[in-house]
């Protein structure tokens, strides 16, 4: 019933609602709303994201696949806590990413791709809340991935968008973040695919360790987390 009166227009109603599920608890987890080991309550996500019940289990189900949510028990769904270990493979993956969209784009950048980029470093340059800031430093590395034109790219890093967006609010050095990224532009401007690869490397490494720092203050580099 909750199914059949929410979908409205029929299965791609539903399909609508439930993609706004998933959008709005992916959002609360990212921006600290829900936070590592909270448990997830149907009742209260159905009356905050004004869906079904039924809408917010399909959106616990795909988030527990994009990897947010874990089961300790067949009735105790909770928010993800990452260990040291997990946040680090993130971040192989994110330098790999980087490091190929990068390359990419400073090969076959367009004036628009180009255009995009600037204004939104000249939008960073101007930011001053956090919360905004922590959205254009994600834009900018989604829009990299875009130009780099690569539609198999695309495909492997869109379930993992989330998660990086994740570690990128865990990381507030703006001022760095603002020089890497224009010198990131600066390569892929001059298309100088080596370069710009090089750079991506090396961003993500320093972010990986702002970040590591940030998260796990009391751990040594290269002690792993449980």
């Amino acid at each position: 019933m909750e199914r059949a009166a929410e979908a409205g227009a029929g299965p791609k109603g539903f399909a609508a609602v439930r993609a706004n599920a998933v959008d709005g608890i992916r959002e609360m987890i990212i921006d600290g709303r829900l936070r590592p080991g909270d448990r997830i309550v149907e009742r209260d996500l159905a009356e905050r994201l004004q869906v079904s019940r039924y809408s917010v289990r399909e959106a616990v189900r795909a988030l527990t696949y994009e990897g947010f949510l874990v089961a300790e028990s067949p009735r105790r769904i909770v928010v993800r806590r990452l260990s040291r270990r997990d946040v680090e493979e993130l971040f192989d993956v994110r330098e790999g990413l980087e490091m190929l969209a990068t390359g990419l784009a400073a090969r076959q950048a367009d004036a628009d791709g180009v255009s995009r980029l600037e204004k939104l470093l000249e939008d960073t340059a101007a930011a001053t809340d956090d919360a905004v800031l922590h959205t254009l430093n994600a834009d900018f590395h989604l829009i990299m991935t875009e130009i780099a034109g690569n539609s198999l790219l695309r495909a492997m890093a869109f379930p993992l968008e989330g998660r990086l967006r994740w570690l990128y609010q865990h990381n507030g050095d703006w001022d760095r973040l603002l020089c890497d990224h224009r010198a990131l532009l600066a390569a892929v401007v001059a298309g100088d695919e080596e370069r710009a690869r090089v750079l991506a490397v090396e961003h993500a490494r320093t972010s990986r360790a702002h970040t590591l720092a940030n998260l796990f203050p009391a751990q040594e580099p290269g002690v792993p987390g449980e």
